[in-house]
C-alpha cells in the first residue's frame, strides 16, 4: 500500500482513525486528508474540489523519478501531472466497464413509510380534483428531507431560496402572481426560521396554504430533537413547545391538523384549504420512520387481483413496493405498514399480510 487518500466531508473522524491504525501497527504509510491540506477542512465538496486536492498530490509526482519511468512506460506521454488525464488513459477490464455501463440511477427519494410522501400524494391529488393544472400551481420548499418532493412524480418543489424561505416564498408569490401556492416547512425548521415570515403573512392578508410537516424529529440531520418534543439536545426532559399554539396565536383563522396517513381526509383539507381566502395552515403530523423504538407491525402483501396498474410504483413511489419480473412486489423488510398504498390502490389489490 503506497497511500491512502479519504474524502471525507466535515470532522476528519475517519482519518483520525486510520491514522491511529498505521501508528498502532508502526506502518509507514502516507494519509492524504485534511490533516495534511490536501483536503480543505471546510465546504461541501464537489468535483472540482476533490479534483484539486487529488492534483495536489499527483502534481508532487512530477520530481519523483520512479513515478515517472513507470509512467512513460505504461502511456507513454509526458505527465503534466493532471488527475483526470491519468485516468483518461486508463483502461479497464471489460467486465468492470460492463458493471459501470450497467450500474442503475438511484435518485434520492423519501424513506418507505415517511409522512412527507403522504402528504405529497394528497397535495397533488387535491389539487387536481379542484381541476386546478401544474401550471396553475408554485410549490415553495425548505430545507430537509421533504425537499426531495422536487422529484417526480410529486413536483412539489419549485423553489428553496434558504430556510425558512417557504414560508416568506408564499408571501410574495401570492402577491406576484394568481397561481395557487403552496408551501412546506419542516418543524425544526419552523422552529428555525418559519415564524417571522409567517407572522408577516398574516399581518399583510396574504393568500397561501403553508404545511408543516411535523414529524416529530430533525430527520435530515441525524434525529436530533427540536422545541417541539418534550426533550432537549442533552435527552433531559424538557417543556415541549405547541406548533398549533405558536399558529393560532400569530392570528391564523385557518388550521387543522392531520394525520397524513389518512389519505382522504388529507386530501379533504387540502382542498378546503386551497380555497380558503387567506393564510391556511395545515399541520401534517405523523412521527418520522427512522425514530427508535416503533414497534414493527405487519408488512403489506400484493392479492392476486393485482391487474399491474402501478399506482402503487409510479404514482405513491413507494420505495418498498417495485415492479420486478411482471409482478408488483413489496419488500418486507423495507415496508412500514403505513397502509397508504392500500388506500390508494385503485383496485383494493393490496392488504396486510397475515400470519404464517
Amino acid at each position: 500500500l503506497e497511500g491512502v487518500f479519504i474524502v471525507e466531508e466535515v470532522d476528519p473522524v475517519l482519518e483520525r482513525d486510520v491514522l491511529a491504525v498505521l501508528g498502532e501497527h508502526n506502518l509507514d504509510c502516507p494519509v492524504y486528508g485534511k490533516f495534511d491540506g490536501t483536503f480543505p477542512m471546510v465546504h461541501e465538496y464537489n468535483g472540482d474540489i476533490v479534483k484539486e486536492s487529488f492534483n495536489k498530490v499527483i502534481c508532487d509526482l512530477k520530481d519523483d523519478e520512479e513515478f515517472l519511468e513507470e509512467y512513460k512506460s505504461e502511456y507513454g506521454n509526458d505527465f503534466d501531472g493532471d488527475l483526470i488525464e491519468i485516468i483518461e488513459k486508463m483502461e479497464f477490464s471489460d467486465g468492470l466497464n460492463e458493471l459501470i455501463d450497467n450500474i442503475p440511477t438511484r435518485a434520492p427519494t423519501l424513506c418507505a413509510g415517511c409522512s412527507h410522501r403522504s402528504a405529497y400524494f394528497a397535495a397533488v391529488k387535491a389539487y387536481q380534483e379542484l381541476g386546478y393544472d401544474k401550471s396553475d400551481m408554485i410549490f415553495a420548499s425548505d430545507i430537509g428531507c421533504y425537499t426531495l418532493g422536487i422529484s417526480p412524480p410529486y413536483e412539489t418543489a419549485d423553489y428553496l431560496l434558504a430556510m425558512g424561505s417557504s414560508v416568506g416564498d408564499g408571501c410574495g408569490f401570492s402577491i406576484a402572481t394568481n397561481q395557487h401556492v403552496m408551501s412546506f416547512i419542516g418543524d425544526s425548521t419552523f422552529f428555525h426560521s418559519g415564524l417571522s415570515p409567517l407572522v408577516n403573512a398574516v399581518h399583510n392578508k396574504n393568500k397561501f396554504v403553508l404545511t408543516i410537516l411535523d414529524n416529530r424529529i430533525t430527520a435530515m440531520t441525524g434525529g436530533q430533537p427540536n422545541p417541539g418534543i418534550p426533550v432537549d439536545g442533552m435527552g433531559d426532559e424538557a417543556p415541549a413547545i405547541s406548533i398549533e399554539d405558536i399558529v393560532e396565536a400569530i392570528g391564523v383563522k385557518f388550521m387543522k391538523i392531520v394525520n397524513p396517513h389518512n389519505i382522504k381526509k388529507t386530501v379533504d383539507i387540502y382542498k378546503e384549504a386551497l380555497e380558503y381566502d387567506g393564510v391556511a395552515v395545515v399541520i401534517a403530523r405523523y412521527p418520522c420512520t427512522l425514530i427508535k423504538g416503533q414497534k414493527k407491525k405487519a408488512p403489506m402483501v400484493i392479492k392476486d387481483n393485482c391487474v399491474k396498474c402501478l399506482t402503487c410504483v409510479k404514482t405513491l413511489a413507494c420505495p418498498a413496493i417495485s415492479y420486478l419480473n411482471d409482478k408488483v412486489v413489496v419488500d418486507e423488510a423495507l415496508c412500514k405498514s403505513c397502509t397508504v398504498c392500500i388506500q390508494v390502490c385503485p383496485n383494493k389489490a393490496i392488504g396486510v399480510k397475515k400470519g404464517d
